[in-house]
């Protein structure tokens, strides 16, 4: 009999005891992970290796010897894009778990629906413009307030509009149009792609369902992003319905959210962040894995930052205790400190009580991410990380600090 144990990261470790009659080696034997805990601890080891990835990605999309080549900034596109789905599939199925136990909760807000819309069709332009396909909106010149997660409704929407341009031929179109509805905000989705067959149209919503066409298989997927956003917008007091003629004829997907009549926050209004927020700034960087320490600490260092790179939770305390920083950007899963355990025992020293803290992490749950913000952390910003979700973090996290 084997025994299993956790190493202290918490994941399964290789069979430390055996038994027979004659002679017993015990020791303890931890729970099994539930379904939650087994989907945080995959999301996390398939967004390590991803997060390098898309690293690596973003340094040579700004290496000046680099960035102007074609053949680069195509490869390179074709990269972010690529880690970015990955990353979006293992966000569904660690979401769609926990949707279906209820352990899904959202964080309300008042939302520009526009923006967020069009941040998404901004995302999949290049791609949609790759494929030959017309991706336009409409509708969308002003900001509508909604109240929704904003992280949530971003996914909604990522997924219907990456859905149509994956079923569209080259030629096509793909049309997001925003249309008031008698106190609901719809967004239509309508492609001239694939279409779905009258057969399949009632059950288009349904966990791990995909008609069996050819466009189907050969465009793969799990069958768990159209369940997904149905359960998403149903959490947010809306609706999503589907239409299609048939086979050939295109789809529209509609989702309709309650609007709010109520001004635009000052959190809408916020103005861009600074691209050269980086300059200058003395970063401390912690992460357990040696490629990507070296990976990040050169992203950062060619947008301006001074970094010091630490392999580890007590590595980086010491390094806390002999220079000064302006800024903490710490991994979490790290064996022997973890980042929760770093940003507790940083807190405790005065040179680094009350500086920006940043947990980069690839546990991306609703749990974790209170987790960070209650052991000390200033924002959590999930892997694979973009330069871009960074900046706006350490805005955000900056901005704060300033008006405590």
């Amino acid at each position: 009999m084997h025994v299993q144990r956790r190493d202290p990261a918490g994941y399964p470790g290789l069979p430390i005891g055996t038994w027979s009659p004659k002679r017993v080696r015990f020791s303890r034997v931890w729970p099994p992970l539930s379904c939650n805990e087994f989907f945080a601890v995959l999301s996390h080891e398939l967004k390590n290796p991803l997060n390098l990835i898309h690293v690596q990605a973003e340094m040579l999309t700004r290496a000046p010897e680099l960035r102007e080549s074609p053949l680069v900034r195509n490869a390179t596109g074709v990269i972010l894009r690529s880690v970015v789905g990955q990353a979006k599939i293992i966000d569904d199925l660690l979401d769609l778990s926990r949707a279906r136990t209820g352990k899904l909760a959202l964080h309300l807000t008042g939302v520009d629906i526009s923006a967020t819309v069009r941040t998404v069709v901004d995302a999949s332009a290049s791609d949609a413009t790759a494929a030959g396909i017309d991706l336009s909106v409409s509708g969308m010149d002003g900001p509508v307030q909604i109240q929704a997660d904003p992280v949530r409704l971003e996914q909604v929407f990522w997924n219907i509009i990456r859905n149509a341009l994956k079923f569209t031929p080259a030629g096509g179109r793909v049309g997001v149009t925003l249309l008031p509805e008698d106190g609901f905000v719809c967004v239509q989705v309508e492609d001239t792609g694939q279409g779905i067959a009258p057969d399949f149209l009632p059950r288009v919503f349904d966990m791990f369902s995909q008609a069996k066409t050819g466009a189907a298989r050969e465009h793969g997927g799990l069958g768990i992003g159209l369940s997904l956003v149905k359960q998403l917008v149903e959490m947010h007091g809306g609706q999503i319905t589907a239409k299609s003629d048939g086979i050939g004829r295109g789809s529209t997907f509609c989702v309709r959210l309650p609007e709010i009549a109520t001004p635009l926050s000052e959190e809408l209004r916020r103005p861009e962040v600074d691209g050269n927020i980086l300059k200058d700034l003395r970063v401390l960087l912690v992460d357990d894995s040696a490629d990507t320490l070296d990976a990040f600490r050169t992203l950062l260092e060619m947008e301006g930052a001074k970094v010091r790179a630490e392999l580890g939770g007590k590595a980086a305390l010491a390094a806390a205790s002999e220079a000064p920083f302006d800024l903490i950007l710490s991994d979490i899963g790290m064996p022997g400190m973890s980042g929760y355990e770093l940003i507790v025992e940083l807190r405790k020293l005065p040179q680094t009580a009350t500086i920006p803290a940043i947990a980069l992490t690839g546990f991306g749950r609703d749990k974790d991410v209170t987790e960070a913000l209650e052991a000390g952390f200033d924002a959590h910003v999930g892997k694979p990380v973009s330069l871009t979700a960074l900046l706006a973090a350490i805005d955000r996290a900056r901005q704060a600090r300033d008006e405590t």
